[in-house]
């Protein structure tokens, strides 16, 4: 079985102690595009704050105030994945860099620092935690698009 392959599977049994180079490298990488698609959480901020300004400059059609407080509701939800992102995208980078030995002494790290619960099951793979991260950063990059979609929007209506 490939460690870096995604589609791969392994239980905390057959999970060797250390990483080895490939499973390294999927960790960087991984690291590398979550630092890549940052950009989407400038872009939720940039859309909320435009959103907010439609608001703050008057009285307006009740479409631009619908379209700018649903952009503006959504800024809560975009911080929260992006600082899941963030998050993920330093562990990735600590496995790539061999800061953290292996995937259950992460787990054992998290449920120690009350991010997972310590009785959680078997180690997760890391197909798993790149699939799961992979949807996060989709979700991310969804609410960010649908908040300049929106702000956009009340900001051509307000012109």
């Amino acid at each position: 079985m490939n460690a870096a392959d995604p589609s791969s599977s392994r239980n905390d049994s057959d999970a060797p102690s250390t990483l080895d180079a490939e499973t390294r490298a999927l960790c960087a990488t991984q690291a590398r595009w979550l630092e890549a698609c940052a950009i989407f959480g400038g872009i939720g901020l940039f859309a909320a704050g435009l959103a907010a300004l439609c608001l703050a400059t008057g009285a307006g059609y009740d479409l631009l105030r619908a379209l700018a407080c649903v952009a503006v509701a959504l800024l809560p939800f975009e911080r929260f994945l992006a600082l899941r992102l963030r998050f993920d995208r330093g562990l990735f980078a600590d496995l790539a860099a061999a800061r953290i030995a292996d995937l259950p002494t992460l787990d054992r790290a998290l449920a120690a620092s009350g991010l997972r619960r310590a009785s959680a099951g078997p180690t997760r793979t890391l197909a798993d935690r790149v699939r799961g991260t992979r949807r996060l950063w989709r979700a991310h990059a969804a609410v960010a698009t649908a908040q300049l979609l929106l702000s956009l929007a009340a900001a051509a209506l307000r012109i």
